[in-house]
C-alpha cells in the first residue's frame, strides 16, 4: 500500500493542476452557452430569409398568373361587367365566331361580333346597350340559382322542361347552350353548371387535363350515339374554357373562351381582372 501511495505522489509532481478550477468551468459554461445562442439566431435568420424568400417569389408568381377564385366568390356585383370572348373553329355554313361581350347585372352592356355568316346568324348585334337593353333574349341573370341543387331542379322545370331535360343528353344540351350563348349567365351560374353537369349519369370526369391551347382544364366527356362532346373548364374557377364535338371519329369542332370581371364595358380585362387564362393574341380559327 505504502508503494502505492509512493508512485501516486510522484506521479502527481507531473500534473499541473488550474488556477481557479471552479470559476473556469463556469466560464466555459456560460461561453458554451453564448455560442449556442448565436448558432441558434443565426439558423433562424437563415429560416427566415428563406420564408421571406419563398413567400416574395410566390407572391410573385400569383401576380403574373390568372386569379384563382373560389368558386363561391363568383358572384357580380353591380358596376361591375361579365367579360366573355368566344371563339371557334369553322362550323356549319362557314360561321366562325368571333365575340366579345360585357353584360351588367343590370341589362346593360357592350356587343362586339366580328364572326362570318353575319347575314345568317347576325345575333347578337354589335353596339353599346343600356340598362335592360342587352340583345340576348335567354333570362337567366334574375331566374337561375348559383346553388347546384337549386339550379338542377330549376333545369327540370319550365322553360326548359320541353328539351328533355329528364335525359342525361337533354340536360347536357341545355347547359351547353346556356354556357356557349348566354353572356348574360354570371360567372357563380356557370360555376353551378360545372357541378350540375359532372354529376349527370354517363358523364366522366377526367383531372389534371389540358385544352387545346394547353391551359389546364377539368374535362367533362359525354357521348351519345356516334357523337362525343367534351367541356374543358378552368380548375380553380369552374369557368367554361374550351368546348368540343366529334363526330364518328373526325376532326374535332372546337370552340374556345376566355372570361373576366371588369370595371367597364369595352374594357380589355388585365391583371387578375382574368377567371381564366386568355386566349392568345392573334388566334388563327
Amino acid at each position: 500500500m505504502d508503494d502505492v501511495r509512493d508512485r501516486l505522489q510522484r506521479a502527481s509532481g507531473y500534473v499541473t493542476v488550474p488556477e481557479r478550477p471552479f470559476e473556469r468551468l463556469i466560464e466555459k459554461r456560460d461561453r458554451d452557452r453564448r455560442r449556442s445562442r448565436v448558432a441558434s439566431a443565426v439558423l433562424a435568420g437563415v429560416v427566415a430569409i428563406g420564408v421571406v424568400g419563398g413567400a416574395m417569389t410566390m407572391l410573385s408568381r400569383l401576380e403574373k398568373e390568372p386569379r384563382r377564385a373560389a368558386v363561391g366568390g363568383l358572384a357580380l356585383q353591380p358596376g361591375q361587367y361579365f367579360y366573355l370572348r368566344i371563339q371557334s373553329s369553322e362550323e356549319v355554313d362557314g360561321h366562325i365566331r368571333d365575340l366579345e361581350t360585357w353584360w351588367a347585372i343590370d341589362g346593360s352592356g357592350e356587343v362586339r361580333n366580328r364572326s362570318t355568316r353575319q347575314d345568317k346568324y347576325p345575333t347578337p348585334r354589335s353596339g353599346r346597350y343600356g340598362p335592360g337593353a342587352f340583345p340576348v333574349n335567354i333570362t337567366v341573370s334574375d331566374d337561375l340559382s348559383a346553388d347546384p341543387k337549386e339550379l338542377l331542379a330549376q333545369l327540370r322545370q319550365d322553360p326548359w322542361a320541353s328539351q328533355s331535360v329528364d335525359q342525361p343528353e337533354g340536360l347536357w344540351d341545355v347547359i351547353s347552350h346556356l354556357l356557349l350563348e348566354a353572356p348574360n349567365a354570371a360567372p357563380d351560374i356557370r360555376a353551378a353548371l360545372f357541378e350540375v353537369v359532372k354529376d349527370l349519369p354517363r358523364v366522366t370526369t377526367i383531372e389534371g387535363a389540358h385544352d387545346r391551347l394547353e391551359r389546364d382544364a377539368v374535362v367533362l366527356e359525354f357521348s351519345a350515339s356516334e357523337i362525343t362532346w367534351t367541356m374543358h373548364f378552368d380548375p380553380g374557377t369552374h369557368q367554361l374554357i374550351a368546348w368540343t364535338s366529334v363526330y364518328a371519329g373526325g376532326p374535332a369542332s372546337w370552340i374556345v373562351l376566355e372570361s373576366a370581371i371588369v370595371g367597364s364595358r369595352g374594357e380589355r380585362p388585365d391583371g387578375d381582372d382574368w377567371l381564366v387564362p386568355p386566349l392568345p393574341p392573334g388566334l388563327p380559327p
